[in-house]
């Protein structure tokens, strides 16, 4: 599968990220303090980024950065969960200018919820949800929304239910989907007021949504196992757009392949990148090319950008891609996993493990 990543050789670091040339921090950290980010997203329309971060015993969160704020933010994890102390953080923890979440809720004792699901600020026009974040939790497949800010978030309501609710997911138009575990995908449309789930179709462990930059009629369905499945203007193609399933581990609830996110450029350049665990459980992500197929990858196009070591737990491992306003590949890796972050990686910079990380994927020029 090719030799190991290696920052200034097969992706670059920008100048401007928060901690590069700092001593003892990796520069491709862009935000930290965070312990399992399952799903973030950029507003569309401001360029505000929201994570949602899964709790530990007591609180789910999001987090919230106005466009151009988020660069060098500490969200606290493990010395904190949710705006609390963390019961279990290791003695005299601190979290340098930690920045509290502006959304929370209890997923403690016998409270139904118990993992959050990050999603997007609906900016489809004259959808209900209009200007307002979605977002919902695994346990109870309850889909919410609020009107998040910097200073907190208000009016938070319920938008209905998807059970075994996995992933958001938000098409070139604005359009967004809701994926579950059960397999079915539903593109969330609306009526008056009221959020409808309306059938896009049922695949293997659906865990991501997205469609190419230019074309919001080719939704792309990343399956668990290691397939992207194809939906050409709502009719699935008969051959997976890209089956690495020999090389992803999925000996684990939360490892697979993850995600995917298409460069802007796609409609010129045809790439595209993916996060998965592979074999041994490690974090990977990896570039590919469409083939002469539009409809098919091209597996021989297969490049490494970086890998992260994550073996010794199978939980926590995030998984976000996204490009942001500025053009630059975002990723979410979780803290590792194991109970309270034992290792202390989330507030450690010099390890990948509870970060944002910030990269231009593009290897150097010559």
């Amino acid at each position: 599968m090719g030799a190991a990543g290696q920052a200034g050789v097969s992706y670059q670091v920008p100048a401007d990220n928060p901690f590069a040339g700092q001593a003892g921090a990796l520069p491709e950290i862009y935000s930290y303090g965070l312990r399992n980010p399952w799903r973030f997203s950029f507003d569309r329309a401001t360029g505000d980024l929201a994570i949602g971060d899964v709790g530990q015993d007591a609180t789910e969160e999001v987090n919230f950065a106005p466009a151009g704020q988020g660069a060098g933010d500490n969200y606290g994890w493990n010395c904190f969960e949710g705006s609390a102390p963390f019961e279990g953080a290791p003695a005299g923890c601190e979290a340098p200018g930690h920045v509290p979440p502006v959304l929370e809720y209890n997923s403690g004792g016998s409270a139904p919820e118990c993992s959050i699901v990050g999603g997007y600020v609906v900016r489809q026009e004259g959808h209900p949800l209009a200007g307002r974040y979605l977002y919902g939790d695994f346990c109870t497949g309850e889909l919410r929304s609020a009107v998040l800010a910097a200073g907190g978030a208000s009016d938070i309501r319920t938008e209905g239910v998807v059970p075994a609710l996995s992933s958001f997911g938000e098409d070139a138009a604005g359009r967004v989907y809701a994926a579950s575990l059960g397999g079915p995908v539903f593109r969330l449309t609306g009526v008056g007021v009221v959020t409808v789930p309306q059938p896009v179709g049922v695949f293997n462990t659906p865990v991501y949504v997205t469609s190419e930059p230019a074309d919001a009629d080719r939704l792309y369905v990343v399956e668990q196992g290691g397939r992207i499945q194809l939906v050409d203007g709502g009719v699935p193609a008969t051959t997976p757009f890209l089956d690495i399933s020999a090389d992803v581990g999925t000996d684990n609830l939360e490892r697979g392949l993850l995600s995917m996110a298409f460069a802007p450029d796609y409609a010129d350049s045809g790439r595209f990148y993916v996060y998965y665990t592979d074999l041994d459980g490690d974090v990977r992500i990896e570039e590919f090319r469409r083939s002469a197929d539009p409809n098919v990858a091209d597996p021989a196009s297969r490049r490494l950008l970086l890998t992260q070591e994550h073996s010794e737990n199978g939980n926590h491992n995030a998984g976000q891609l996204q490009f942001g306003p500025d053009g630059l590949l975002y990723a979410a890796i979780g803290d590792g996993g194991g109970a309270g972050d034992p290792n202390g990686n989330a507030q450690n910079l010099g390890t990948l493990l509870g970060k944002i990380i910030r990269i231009d994927p593009r290897p150097p020029a010559g």
